[in-house]
């Protein structure tokens, strides 16, 4: 995060890829909006990787293309819905980009509202330019956010262990946060995948500018196993107390059978100010 290379690499990525379409985000909003509101159940799933998994307001996640599939299918029964999307906040790759911001369920008969609230979307490049749906969360709590708004202390528990272990320059505790087959996207980076690869980054990370990271998180979109924490970073350097970076930080955390939380996705983006509530 820290290393001038990295940044030097975002850099130069940011420019390669904003003219794409994964830039827009909004555009990867729209096609899930295309493909639901048509209540095309074949589409729409293919919309999902494989591997894909889905929280629905706090409910146990549902894993698996197939099972997604089958979930919208009997979604689409109910009062003939229409889902609205409009993106607030992302962070974005070459090949991973989350979208997230608020949505609102309308009755294609009569307009009226079914339901509002917020929703988050990992979206990861397969390729050819190809963009499948990795990760879908939805609350239907629906409060502004706010500059002083208060985090859920269970949400802000998940960032303040990744960041007791950063700043211990723990390789092995931080490395023990992430599932086995979790991802790493850096300032527009390509990927890291796996729990070791993403160790040995952070390995080398912590030899620059000896970094103390600060996570604040803004918001949230959080359920019984799968857990979005999102908000702003700064890099201190400990030695002057020079801040080397700041920007935004998506984390995505998923709860396993005996009840341990990990780190499955992991998205950060440089940016030149803090990102507002």
């Amino acid at each position: 995060m820290t290393t001038s290379r990295l940044i030097c690499t975002g850099i130069a990525l940011v420019a390669s890829f904003a003219a794409s379409a994964q830039g827009n985000v909004q555009a990867l909003a729209d096609r899930w909006v295309e493909a639901y509101n048509k209540h095309d159940r074949t589409a729409l799933g293919a919309l999902y990787t494989d591997d894909a998994l889905l929280m629905m307001h706090g409910a146990s996640t549902v894993a698996g293309r197939g099972k997604i599939t089958e979930f919208w299918a009997g979604d689409f029964q109910a009062k003939n819905p229409l889902t609205l999307l409009t993106v607030t906040h992302s962070v974005q790759g070459s090949d991973m980009t989350l979208v997230h911001g608020d949505y609102q369920v309308v009755s294609r008969d009569d307009g009226s509202v079914l339901g509002k609230g917020r929703f988050a979307h990992i979206w990861t490049s397969a390729g050819n330019g190809t963009w499948r749906l990795d990760r879908d969360l939805w609350n239907e709590r629906f409060d502004p956010y706010a500059v002083d708004q208060e985090i859920d202390s269970a949400v802000q528990t998940l960032a303040d262990r990744w960041t007791q272990a950063y700043n211990k320059h723990d390789r092995a505790a931080l490395g023990a946060l992430y599932t086995e087959r979790a991802r790493l996207m850096m300032h527009g980076a390509p990927t890291i995948a796996g729990r070791a690869d993403i160790g040995a980054f952070w390995a080398e990370d912590f030899k620059e500018n000896n970094p103390l990271t600060l996570l604040t998180v803004t918001h949230s979109v959080d359920g019984i196993d799968m857990i979005l924490v999102h908000g702003n970073y700064q890099v201190i350097d400990r030695n002057d107390g020079s801040r080397v970076g700041f920007g935004r930080f998506a984390h995505i955390w998923t709860r396993d059978a005996k009840g341990e939380w990990h780190l499955d996705r992991d998205l950060w983006q440089k940016r030149s100010e803090p990102v507002e509530p």
